[in-house]
C-alpha cells in the first residue's frame, strides 16, 4: 500500500486568489468552454458555456466574503457536474502539541442549473490530509440568489444580477458562525479521542464496525488468524492504516481512538474508489460520507 500525505483533491482542484472574478474562476477550472459530440466524427469546437457557472461562483465569492473566510481552492468532479470550493476558517486546533487540524467552509453545487448551493463545514488534518465533514446547526442548502431568471424575450435572461442584501448577509454570517461552533465542539471530542487508548483487538473490531458491520458480531467467535479471511479489502487497508498511514505515529494517534478515526477517514479519502474522482465523490457526497459519519460516532463510543 502506498501511503501519501497530500490533499485528497490533488488533481481535482486548484489553488486560487480570492480576488479573482467569477469569469476568471470559471476559466481556472476549464468550465468556460464546452465541447459536444459531432455525429460526423470528432468533436465540435468549444463554445461559451452558460452563465450559470459564473453566477455560481458569484455566490461562492459573496458567501465567503461575508462569512470572512477567503476562497482558497476550487475544483470539479464528475466531468464538471459537481463544482466545489474550500475556504479556511479561523478555527483550528492542535492535539498533543503536534497534530494540527484546520477548519474549512465547504461549498458545492451538484445540479446543472446551479440554482442550489450546498454549505458544509469540514476539518482537514495536516498529517495525512484526511477530511471529515461535521454536523452543524447551520443550513446546508441555499438558493443561489445570484442566478438570473430566464425571460421570454431576447436575450432570454434577466439583465439584473442579484446581490447579497441585508437578509442574505445575515443568513451567511449565522451559518458560518454555527459552523465555527461545530468545529470548536469537534475539537473537544478530538481531545477526548486522543486520550483514549485502544489495543489491537479493539482496533480490528472498530474497522469491522465501520466498514463491514454485518460481520462484526462474528469476530467474538473467531481467532486472529481468521480475521484476514473474514475482512474485506477495505477493512484490511483500514487496519494497516492504523499504524502505517501518515501521522499515525504521533502521540495523539498512536493506538488511540483518534488514531482509529483518522485511519478510517484516511482510507476513505486516499485508498477507496476506482480513481481520485470517484474516491472524492464517494467521500464527500456519496455513501462513504455516511461511513465517515458513522466512524466518528463509533470512535466516540469506544
Amino acid at each position: 500500500m502506498e501511503w501519501v500525505n497530500e490533499m485528497p483533491w490533488n488533481g481535482m482542484g486548484v489553488s486560487i486568489s480570492p480576488n479573482l472574478s467569477p469569469s476568471e474562476l470559471v476559466y481556472k477550472i476549464k468550465l468556460d468552454l464546452e465541447t459536444s459530440w459531432n455525429p460526423t466524427g470528432g468533436v465540435r469546437p468549444g463554445r461559451p458555456k452558460s452563465l450559470a457557472n459564473q453566477e455560481m461562483f458569484q455566490f461562492f465569492k459573496s458567501f465567503t466574503e461575508y462569512g470572512e473566510a477567503p476562497l482558497e481552492t476550487i475544483g470539479t468532479l464528475d466531468n464538471g457536474r459537481i463544482v466545489w470550493g474550500l475556504a479556511p476558517l479561523e478555527e483550528e486546533f492542535i492535539l498533543k502539541k503536534t497534530d494540527r487540524v484546520k477548519g474549512y467552509l465547504f461549498l458545492a453545487s451538484r445540479n446543472e442549473n446551479r440554482d442550489k448551493i450546498e454549505v458544509h463545514f469540514m476539518t482537514v488534518r495536516s498529517a495525512g490530509s484526511n477530511t471529515l465533514q461535521l454536523t452543524s446547526k447551520a443550513r446546508t442548502f441555499f438558493k443561489n440568489i445570484c442566478r438570473r431568471p430566464f425571460t421570454k424575450q431576447f436575450p432570454f435572461v434577466s439583465l439584473k444580477s442579484h446581490k447579497f442584501e441585508e437578509d442574505m448577509i445575515k443568513k451567511t454570517k449565522e451559518a458560518v458562525n454555527l459552523g465555527r461552533e461545530a468545529i470548536s465542539a469537534f475539537a473537544s471530542d478530538a481531545d477526548l479521542l486522543a486520550n483514549k487508548k485502544v489495543d489491537d483487538q479493539v482496533a480490528s473490531r472498530y474497522m469491522f464496525d465501520v466498514f463491514q458491520p454485518n460481520s462484526a458480531n462474528e469476530l467474538s467467535s473467531i481467532g486472529s488468524k481468521s480475521i484476514n479471511e473474514l475482512a474485506e479489502k477495505k477493512i484490511r487497508i483500514g487496519i494497516e492504516a492504523i499504524k502505517k498511514a501518515p501521522g499515525q505515529n504521533l502521540e495523539s494517534t498512536n493506538m488511540t481512538a483518534w488514531g482509529l478515526l483518522n485511519a478510517a477517514t484516511y482510507t476513505i479519502d486516499h485508498c477507496l474508489g476506482n480513481n481520485q474522482d470517484s474516491r472524492l465523490r464517494l467521500a464527500w457526497f456519496g455513501s462513504n460520507a455516511k461511513v465517515k459519519e458513522s466512524a466518528l460516532a463509533l470512535a466516540l463510543k469506544l
